[in-house]
Formats: structure tokens, C-alpha cells, sequence
């Protein structure tokens, strides 16, 4: 069987979620030895970085025509099932090969103001023709699923959830000295880590970190990340507590976490939150938002908070922060959790599903 993937994202140095979960499916796939040659669509001059196994790269010019020039490809029928993991376009215009299309998230419909007017518009305008079109949809979350089963009336049978998981590289490690000095970390702080934006609650946090500050006077807030959309107001809170050592590489994140305290993530809103995982895969205490998919993915292993409340938010911090047993307890409830989540089984979950169709 041949199976094409829209690998684009999975290609970037500093991947996001969408280009994660991609990256390591693929990856799960060539490891475990399924018996398929992977198409991998990037853009021209981008590069791949895999285990060796059944894949060769198929590349389009960079340019808005990129999907275009994909659909007259699929249309020679040069493989057997197109697997749509990043844009809507194709998966709503084409119908030469069976599709299979992964939902993320649906915060075009949830928050708009976090997008680009075009970008909604295309996301609104293709996503249902989309749905309508593809053989099968995969979700992120169970929350995702319902997500699009009530904003797009999409049949639960249709959606199968293949949820995403801590890669292998996040597990407990000793503090790494040269990794706190290169991003200038305290001895004792919090830790968030993940894009600087809006959508991500951080406001909350500080004020929330704030009200607590002076009982803890040696633990600093640690906000770590990219600059995202409308970042300036978070990001001029800096000061010698409320530290921002800006993006963290893949090959640090895992020594980053081991070096915090606890993991605070208050997101207003995610497809599936892989940083509280990645935070407990390495034995850090986390705590996380009551919002969307986040209670899904952590279970009882979190200390789970109302997201508009910097109060209650401040408290939990606080009594991580006061008690070891807690933090131990914590600790040992989310190396449990992660445990329940692995690339090999989602990897068999979405195999399943393409063999069903391809």
C-alpha cells in the first residue's frame, strides 16, 4: 500500500503540534515496520530527517498554488490513500484518492481573533466540503471529536480519536547545569512552556504567581517559548522573577522541564495539550486549566483549575510548593498517566483506519 502524507510542517526545526504529531507518526510507522511505502509531500527545498525504511519525498513548489499542483498529482492516482494532516484544500477539492483528515482543533470557530480573517475564511469555507469529502476524519482528542461533531455536525462514526503522546526523549533526568546556564534558569521556578499568546492564560499566571511571590521569594516564574500573536503586554511583565528565555530547542525541552519545580499550563483552549504530558513523562508536578482537552489528557495525575481564576491558581501553586509529599504524589501520578499514552498505539489506531480504506 501507498499512503501519502502532507508532511510540510513536520519538516520545520522548531515543529509545533500539528508538525509533532506528524513527525512522530511517521516515525511510530518506519519503526514499527508496517508494510507500506510513505509519499511524503513537502515543499521544495525543504528536508526530512527519518529512520530509514519505505519513504521517498515528493516536493511542490512553495507558493499558494502548492495545493493545486497536489490534486493534479493525486489525480494520476499515484497512490492509495492521501492522509491530510495540516490544510482543508485538498481534502475538500479532490476525490481521485480516498482522504483521510486529521482535526486538530477548532479555534477558527472558538477564537477567531487569534487568526488572520483569511485564514478563517479558508478554514470555515473548506473544513465542512472537507469533512463531507474525506473517507474517514482522525481527532486529536475525545474533545476535538465532539468538537466537530457540534460545530460541524459531523457523525461520531466518522471520527476515530488517535490521540498523541509524550515522544520517548521526555523522561526523568538529572539537573543538566549547562542547559540552565545556556537559558539563564533560576535554582527554583515554575515552569510554563509552550507559545506566548493570548489564548495561552498567561496574564492569569503571572497574577496568580504575583499573589503568591512573596511567600516563595526564592522561586521565579519561568515562561518559555516563542513569541506568538499579540505577545508584547505578557512579554514587557519581564523582571529579575518572571524570567522569558524565549524558544526552547527539541534537544533541551526535556532537560528544561526536568530542572523546574512544578508545570504550570492555563490554557483557555487546545486540541490536545502535549506539554502537561511531555511535563509529566519527565516527573514533573503539573498543574493545568479546566478548559477543552486538558482534564482529558491529564486525568487525576494534574491538579486541574478554573482558567479564570488566578486565586484558586495561586493556591495550587502554593501547596505544590509547600509540600514535598504532594509534589512526590503528583510526581508518581503522572509518570502512571503518560504511561497510557504511546506514538506505537496511535500509530496502529491510524494504521488500522488506512487499511480500512486504502
Amino acid at each position: 500500500m501507498k499512503i501519502a502524507i502532507d508532511f510540510r510542517e513536520a519538516t520545520h526545526p522548531t515543529r509545533a503540534g500539528k508538525g509533532e504529531y506528524v513527525y512522530q507518526l511517521v516515525r511510530a510507522w518506519l519503526i514499527s515496520g508496517f508494510d507500506a511505502e510513505l509519499v511524503l509531500l513537502i515543499h521544495a527545498g525543504q528536508t526530512v530527517n527519518l529512520p530509514a525504511g519505505k519513504w521517498r519525498v515528493q516536493s511542490f513548489s512553495q507558493s499558494v498554488w502548492w495545493h493545486w499542483q497536489v490534486m493534479w498529482w493525486l489525480r494520476r492516482r499515484p497512490v492509495d490513500v492521501f492522509l491530510a494532516t495540516l490544510s482543508f484544500i485538498v481534502p475538500a477539492l479532490t476525490s481521485a484518492v480516498p482522504v483521510i483528515t486529521t482535526l486538530f482543533d477548532f479555534t477558527a470557530w472558538r477564537f477567531p481573533r487569534t487568526h488572520l480573517s483569511k485564514a478563517i475564511w479558508l478554514e470555515r469555507i473548506f473544513a465542512n466540503r472537507a469533512f463531507k469529502r474525506s473517507v474517514h476524519l482522525l481527532a486529536i482528542s475525545e474533545f476535538t471529536k465532539q468538537e466537530a461533531m457540534n460545530l460541524c455536525g459531523v457523525a461520531s462514526a466518522q471520527i476515530t480519536v488517535t490521540p498523541m503522546a509524550a515522544a520517548e526523549q521526555f523522561k526523568p533526568l538529572l539537573a543538566d547545569p549547562v542547559v540552565r546556564t545556556k537559558y539563564h534558569l533560576p535554582k527554583n521556578f515554575i515552569l510554563y512552556l509552550g507559545t506566548i499568546e493570548p489564548r495561552k492564560n498567561l496574564e492569569q499566571l503571572i497574577k496568580a504567581f504575583n499573589q503568591i511571590g512573596p511567600r516563595f521569594p526564592e522561586v521565579a516564574l519561568v515562561l518559555a517559548g516563542g513569541a506568538g500573536w499579540q505577545s508584547e503586554s505578557t512579554l514587557r511583565q519581564a523582571n529579575n522573577r518572571i524570567i522569558f528565555p524565549g524558544y526552547i530547542t527539541d534537544n533541551d525541552r526535556p532537560a528544561v522541564y526536568n530542572l523546574a519545580d512544578i508545570f504550570v499550563f492555563p490554557s483557555l483552549y487546545e486540541g490536545f495539550g502535549i506539554p502537561p504530558l511531555e511535563a509529566m513523562a519527565c516527573g514533573v508536578p503539573t498543574i493545568v486549566s479546566d478548559r477543552a482537552s486538558l482534564p482529558e489528557v491529564v486525568g487525576d495525575a494534574a491538579i486541574k483549575v478554573s482558567a479564570d481564576n488566578p486565586g484558586a491558581l495561586a493556591e495550587a501553586m502554593a501547596k505544590l510548593l509547600s509540600s514535598a509529599d504532594l509534589r512526590e504524589q503528583f510526581r508518581q501520578a503522572g509518570l502512571r498517566r503518560v504511561r497510557e499514552f504511546g506514538w506505537r498505539r496511535t500509530a496502529e489506531l491510524t494504521w488500522q483506519i488506512v487499511q480500512r480504506y486504502g
